[in-house]
């Protein structure tokens, strides 16, 4: 179940209302919730045309582009952003501007205007995670170098060792040496309870992770990170040329054994099919 947009002005009144203080962090506080939530954020849309790459031809693709959600969880014992999206310089730009590869950047709003639109800042996430280190997903994470970072030493080395994306880099350069880097293995449950979880799913990149939200009235929700890309790849079972003979078919067989286990969905946050059906923020899924 999702709250329309209409409640927003309920939600933001109870921003109000008391919190737990952080004095030991020096954090805001955070809203009195009793339940999770979840936000899909506008952080951008990826101009492409090449389908081939992912295994399809335009007709199985349909539309070509690329959605870039970026995903926040708010749960009483925190707040989590999972991927930061495109970079807020290319608000207002031309989209094929300083583009990557053959791919262009189409962006209305900034992450941070975004978040200020349920009360956020970025001084209040408490937890900061990434689907894995490409351009589309890490375009703004230096500003949340002061959150606790939750890492996989994978891609922690590919981010910053001899394979790093130069372009890429000054866009998340601040986590090399954040104060808080938690390396994480396996599926971590980031709040304690079973409702946050971030999957290891290997394949498209060394350290990729996928997350699991466990909500009251949505049920189970996976958002696949680069797992899938296009609706079309699961569909017909298609795997991108460059990762068949890697972990990502393995990953995915793994991600649909969760699905049938723990009767989820899967939100594939590429697909403009998928996005253009989703509530998004500052409307919410619980």
């Amino acid at each position: 179940m999702f709250h329309r947009i209409g409640l927003v002005f309920l939600f933001l009144a109870g921003w109000a209302l008391p919190a737990a203080a952080q004095p030991s962090t020096g954090l805001p506080a955070r809203p009195a919730l009793s339940g999770v939530r979840l936000y899909v954020i506008d952080c951008g849309t990826i101009i492409s045309n090449q389908p081939e790459n992912f295994g399809l031809t335009k007709d199985e693709a349909g539309n070509t582009n690329f959605a870039d959600p970026c995903f926040l969880v708010m749960h009483p014992k925190g707040i989590l952003l999972f991927d930061t999206g495109l970079p807020d310089a290319h608000v207002g730009r031309p989209i094929y501007e300083n583009m990557m590869g053959r791919e262009g950047i189409l962006k209305f709003t900034t992450l941070t205007g975004e978040l200020a639109d349920i009360g956020v800042t970025p001084a209040m996430i408490t937890d900061l995670a990434i689907s894995h280190s490409h351009w589309d997903h890490v375009g703004n994470a230096n500003l949340f170098a002061g959150s606790t970072w939750l890492a996989r030493k994978a891609e922690y080395d590919f981010m910053f060792g001899p394979a790093a994306n130069k372009q890429a880099l000054p866009n998340y350069s601040a986590l090399e040496h954040a104060p808080h880097i938690k390396f994480i293995t396996g599926d971590y449950d980031v709040f304690g309870d079973g409702s946050v979880v971030l999957l290891s799913t290997p394949g498209h990149s060394p350290g990729h992770q996928s997350l699991y939200v466990k909500l009251a009235h949505t049920g189970g929700v996976v958002i696949s990170g680069d797992l899938y890309h296009y609706s079309a790849e699961r569909r017909l079972n298609r795997v991108p040329p460059r990762e068949q003979g890697g972990q990502t078919p393995a990953s995915r067989a793994r991600i649909e054994a969760f699905l049938t286990s723990h009767h989820a969905q899967l939100w594939i946050g590429h697909a403009i099919d998928w996005y253009a059906k989703a509530v998004k923020s500052p409307g919410w899924y619980d």
